[in-house]
Parts: C-alpha cells; structure tokens; sequence
C-alpha cells in the first residue's frame, strides 16, 4: 500500500513539500531543498531557521528571529523580507516584527501594503480562517480572543477560567485552559481543552455552545490530544490507543469502538494522527511501528517496522515522532532526525 521511497538524514523540527520539491531545516538550523525525491539535487541555504512553511505555489518562506527569507522555487533565488511570516490566508500575509523593544502583529497584502498593526501580547496565534485570527492568552489569564482579519480589532473573547477546574488523573485541581484549537465547522469554532474536553463556541460571537465529553469512556470522560476535526465528513476523530472515536457533529453524538486488529497486533496510539478520507495513519512509538487504518472497515491495511540499523540493545532504538500526510506521500520524522517518506502505490 505505502512504499519506502528515501529517507533523509539529519532533518531537525521543519519539513514542508510543494509538489516534487522538499525543504527541511536541518539539525545544525540550515535548509535543505531538495529539488527531486533522489536525494541528489540539493541546495542550501545557510541560517539558523526557526520556520518553514509554504509562502505560494511556488515559493517556500524561512523564519529567522524576526526577518524571513522567501526562496522562490524555479530559481531558488532568496529575497530577504523584514518580518517574521507566522501565518498566510490567499493574500494575506500575518507576521510579527519588532521595533526597538516593541514587538507587534502585522496584516499586510502581498503587494507589502499594511492593513492594521496592534501590540503583540503574550499568547499563541493558533489559528486563521474565514477572516478571523484567534489568538489563545491562556498563558495569561485563560482568554481567547477573535481578531478581525480586515481591522485587526477584537470581535470577541472568551474566558475559560469560568469553566471552572478540573482534576488530572493524580487527582490535582487544575484551571481550565485551551490546549489546541481544532478549527471551524459551519458556525462553530471547536476548541480542545486541556481536560480533554471540546468547547465549542459560535465563531462569529464568541458565544458558549456546548463543553463536549467522552460519555463512551468509563474511566476519562476527555479525548485528547490526537482527536481531529474533519470538516469534509463533519466529525471529530480520534485514535486512542486501540479504540476508534468519532463524534457526528450534526448530532453530537460519540461513537466509540475497539479495533481488534491493533489487540492481535498488540499495537496502540497515544499520538497525534494524520487522515485522509480512506486511512488513518498513526505511530506506535513503543513499539517502533507506523499504521495505516482503513476508515471503512476498522482494519489496520498496513503497518511498517523500523529497524535497529545494527543499533546494539543499548542504543536508543528509532520510532516515528512527527507525520505529516500531503497528497499521496506520508512524512515521517523519527527520533534520530531521518525524515522517513512514504508513498501510496494505487
């Protein structure tokens, strides 16, 4: 089903694909781009870059403290830009800058005109669409705000500290925080909980909908950090360790269900996952060992083993650590740094 095609060494936290074409930052804080899946046509760019991502169809972006390098992709040419790109919705460009000792978040079109300008706070931008930035404070006082992307002005925000506590599985009380925000379903904004609940809110007024819990689970009424919104079926899904969730958004109902492949396997999950209407791909990191579930059937269609690369029983033994699904090719970054790629063969 997935065929090994190559692996690249030395890959340190970013790796981002536009067609045949691959950047990586590497370990040493260098991007790597490679022009073609052989591994031989390679170029490099020096730095040390704390972001990659997609700038167009055909440019890749760099984030280097608070400057960017664009590198166009048919010349591999760099253009070096004044901000720090953090996000890009079609033709606007989110980024933050620093002036003296100020630092601010930035909207501008791609021509380089400047729609608004505000304070950067403390917190974390975690999400962009349908004209909305929603900024999570929780670092602060629990807050989450929803910016205009036109205006950049506050449309509104929520409170989670008036969610109450919560407590973990030691039994401590905790404050209700954002832990990751899902995205948007039609009108609602559905946002993971650090108690493994799922807010949901209306996305255009902020205001409270419903708290979403596992009433399926008899020990942990949360989900976790490996559920996903899929807008295209209008569920929520997860994989926790061998159970299949899914919550039908319509409804709001949970469905929960052991897949009895992962029991005779005697494989789990306890990771984030990445889908597609067919598979759910997964990594079972104590046992070394990448998955493939079929949504259809519930049944594990294709698993993958790493191997110990004549690695003693002392060394540390390779797992994948970080997938990302992109047409038909898996990435998978494991725990020694080689960026591991899969393809689909249909």
């Amino acid at each position: 089903m997935l065929k090994d095609i190559i692996s690249i060494q030395e890959v340190g936290h970013s790796f981002e694909s536009v067609d045949d074409i691959l950047a990586v930052i590497r370990t040493d804080g260098s991007c790597a781009i490679y022009e073609s899946f052989d591994g031989k046509h390679i170029t490099y760019v020096d730095g040390i870059f704390s972001g990659l991502g997609v700038y167009s169809k055909n440019e890749f972006y760099l984030s280097e403290g608070f400057t960017s390098k664009i590198v166009e992709l048919d010349s591999l040419e760099t253009i070096d830009v004044p901000f720090k790109v953090e996000v890009i919705l079609e033709n606007r460009i989110i980024s933050t800058e620093k002036e003296e000792r100020n630092r601010y978040l930035i909207s501008r079109l791609r021509g380089g005109r400047i729609e608004w300008k505000i304070p950067l706070k403390r917190g974390k931008h975690i999400f962009l669409g349908r004209e909305i930035l929603i900024n999570s404070q929780y670092l602060d006082d629990g807050k989450i705000n929803a910016y205009n992307l036109s205006k950049g002005d506050v449309i509104w925000n929520y409170d989670t500290t008036t969610l109450g506590t919560w407590r973990d599985y030691d039994r401590n009380e905790r404050q209700t925080q954002a832990a990751k925000v899902l995205g948007i379903h039609e009108d609602k904004l559905l946002i993971l909980l650090n108690s493994g609940k799922v807010l949901i809110l209306n996305v255009e007024s902020g205001e409270y909908i419903t708290l979403l819990f596992n009433d399926k689970n008899r020990k942990f009424d949360g989900f976790g950090l490996s559920i996903e919104l899929d807008t295209e079926q209008a569920k929520l899904i997860q994989l926790a360790n061998q159970d299949w969730i899914e919550v039908n958004l319509n409804t709001m109902k949970v469905s929960q269900n052991t897949i009895e492949d992962m029991k005779s396997l005697k494989i789990r999950n306890a990771s984030p996952i990445v889908y597609d209407n067919q598979y759910v791909y997964f990594t079972d990191y104590a046992h070394y060992i990448l998955g493939a579930i079929n949504r259809s059937t519930l049944k594990v269609d294709w698993t993958y083993t790493f191997t110990r690369d004549g690695k003693s029983e002392n060394e540390q033994p390779r797992y994948g650590k970080h997938l990302k699904l992109k047409d038909k090719r898996l990435y998978v970054l494991d725990n020694l740094n080689t960026l591991n790629i899969f393809e689909r063969q249909d």
